[in-house]
């Protein structure tokens, strides 16, 4: 599974770091799941599973497609994954135009 696990990571095109953060935990737990040091608990996998709409099946098994497919994801919870894979300081970009954003539709209420 940890080969599978460094996949979906390099799908993503995110560092260990980045897909720490995005995951809520640090570099080195991913580092230490990726080089078999370490199971992946049940909790992180449930919520790798949620956040990188990851295919179950596929994480046990390697069989099937690396991510769901048909499965709508609500805008929220698409930008809150999309900004938790960002860079801290695209973050803090992000935050400042979604800030600007809301003050220009309070002015046109």
């Amino acid at each position: 599974m940890h080969n599978r696990i460094r996949a979906v990571r390099k799908a993503l095109n995110l560092s260990q770091r980045e897909f720490g953060e995005g995951l809520g935990v640090s570099r080195d737990v991913i580092g230490n799941i990726e080089y078999g040091r370490v199971p992946p608990k049940e909790p992180f996998l449930i919520y790798l599973c949620q956040q990188c709409r990851v295919n179950r099946h596929w994480l046990e098994t390697g069989e099937g497609d690396m991510f769901e497919k048909d499965i709508p994801l609500d805008p929220t919870e698409e930008a809150i994954r999309i900004f938790k894979g960002l860079r801290p300081e695209f973050q803090d970009y992000a935050l400042d135009q979604i800030r600007k954003l809301a003050e220009l539709q309070m002015k046109d209420k």
